[in-house]
């Protein structure tokens, strides 16, 4: 499962499947439930959880008026449904080989052996396969339990769509910011990649030689010095932001009353391929890093993304880690979100020394291989695991007792639920929290808290509402008085106002507080089945 750093330290969104025994579950959340919390109605609201259990669709409802607070790991081109990819490529006139399914430039008459993607606009078989192939839509994973057919499906999504998505970035984040607004989820933190090739061209000309550990203070200061990086920078930076304003031109967001998409915040991790040479992974790790340290392009952190059993990423593993190390020591207020520990056994070219170090390295460079030891660390320091468990599911055929999930928990260690590529998931953040009851036992109040530790750990500007850190009692001295909630009783004082006006994460999870008030009043009073 990925897992993310604060000033000092990583989020992983990594797996932990490296020798994770399962833990014992907690019966309540192992925080304080928190400021302005009625038992008594939490009580009820379990209650009513527990009476749908063998009601699919109501299950559901209940679900997706659930206050979900922040998605944290959320690849924007892999969140955007496939029928969306098929009308962007349609739209531009390209075409679709129809022996691999990859989205070819065209344009339109296409080459021999493709077809325009208008054709699969249609309802029809061509349609039916082409979202078969972007997708895991209709994949049967083999009873067998291996991992190898769902893990390379899924990855394979990518390379086909990819012409397709490319140049939609701002009606990607439209669609996303619109199916977060309908579930309830309030922030997102999407994975881009901007300048990618302009960054890879000058790399390759002004220092062609992959650097190793000793080598990094070195091609830092190299590539830094460059002019040319400073453009790229500043390129990159102008991306994104074109991108934001873009996207909220075609929600028309200036309007008003502007619809409820426009009010899910939204910001971004530049996301570094790791499935390539040290010299562009370090590179795209110091462009990450400049924008985030300079707060470019509401870029809040750095990500590193592909499959973690990729020959390079398996390879360079350790090497990596010394990089955003050594960028660390230089910038220590940059976040940084890691995929660590996405491996089992069964995948090819894992071993099991493998599957020993890559959380404790993401986490620490001392080699600790103790699992005891490596959670209380994580719990020590605040290091929150993102738990995408569909993706785990689909493509490390990883769920119930073989999750880390309530091992974490247990341990103390900060949770927070996340979708991943829900598009190529076929699935949405409230299909995660209906798995994380369905399949992993967890309870109102424990989802309650994984979606107060999305907001405590998000990387979006601003102070914290809370007085402690994973400790959801009390609110910070502007704010211990007031509770938040529905009508005028639940408005903030005015030193809380000017308080929330400064921070928009304060203000996120003082709207999640508020959410989750209504949400427990609703469900109070609600008819059982």
């Amino acid at each position: 499962m990925p897992q993310r750093y604060g000033a000092g330290w990583p989020v992983l969104a990594g797996l932990a499947a490296s020798g994770m025994a399962t833990g014992v579950l907690p019966a309540a959340a192992a925080t304080p439930v928190g400021h302005g919390h009625h038992g008594r109605e939490q009580v009820q609201v379990q209650a009513y959880l527990d009476t749908v259990t063998h009601s699919p669709g109501e299950r559901t409802r209940f679900m997706g008026d659930l206050p979900k607070g922040g998605d944290l790991h959320h690849h924007l081109a892999g969140a955007v449904r496939t029928e969306s990819l098929i009308r962007y490529a349609a739209r531009d006139a390209k075409c679709i080989d129809t022996s691999t399914f990859v989205v070819t430039p065209g344009p339109v008459p296409c080459p021999a052996g493709q077809r325009p993607a208008r054709d699969a606009v249609p309802a029809g078989p061509f349609r039916q396969r082409v979202i078969q192939e972007w997708s895991m839509q209709d994949f049967v994973l083999p009873p067998n339990g291996d991992p190898q057919p769902g893990h390379d499906h899924f990855f394979a999504t990518f390379g086909k769509f990819a012409e397709a998505a490319a140049g939609h970035d701002a009606d990607m984040l439209a669609e996303v910011a619109q199916t977060a607004a309908r579930e309830r989820t309030s922030y997102l933190e999407t994975l881009v990649t901007v300048e990618a090739n302009s960054l890879r061209r000058l790399v390759d000309r002004i220092h062609p030689q992959d650097p190793g550990p000793s080598d990094l203070a070195e091609f830092h200061s190299t590539l830094t010095a460059s002019p040319r990086f400073r453009a790229i920078v500043e390129q990159a930076a102008a991306d994104y932001d074109r991108h934001f304003r873009d996207y909220r031109k075609l929600l028309d967001c200036d309007s008003r009353p502007a619809q409820e998409a426009c009010r899910v915040a939204i910001r971004f991790d530049y996301q570094v391929g790791r499935a390539q040479a040290p010299r562009h992974v370090f590179a795209q790790q110091i462009l990450g890093v400049e924008l985030a340290r300079r707060r470019l392009g509401r870029v809040v952190g750095v990500n590193m993304v592909q499959p973690e059993d990729a020959p390079i990423a398996l390879r360079d593993y350790t090497l990596h880690m010394k990089m955003i190390d050594f960028l660390k020591s230089r910038a220590p207020s940059v976040r940084v979100s890691l995929h660590a520990g996405e491996l089992v056994k069964g995948l090819a070219g894992v071993t099991d020394d493998d599957l020993t170090f890559h959380i404790t390295e993401a986490v620490d460079l001392a080699h600790e291989k103790d699992p005891g030891v490596l959670t209380a660390r994580m719990r020590r320091h605040h290091v929150l695991v993102e738990a995408p468990l569909i993706s785990n599911a689909q493509i490390l055929r990883v769920g119930g007792d073989r999750h880390p999930l309530r091992t974490y928990l247990a341990a103390g260690v900060p949770v927070a639920l996340a979708t991943d590529d829900p598009g190529v998931s076929r699935s949405d953040l409230t299909a995660v929290f209906r798995r994380a009851v369905t399949d992993q036992g967890l309870n109102v109040a424990q989802l309650r808290n994984l979606s107060r530790a999305s907001l405590d750990h998000a990387f979006i500007e601003g102070r914290t509402l809370w007085k402690e850190q994973d400790r959801y009692g009390a609110f910070v001295t502007p704010c211990r008085n007031d509770t938040p909630g529905p009508g005028l009783d639940g408005s903030p004082g005015a030193d809380c106002r000017k308080f929330l006006a400064d921070s928009p994460k304060a203000e996120l999870q003082w709207k999640l507080e508020a959410d989750w008030r209504a949400f427990e009043d609703r469900y109070t009073h609600r008819e059982r089945i």
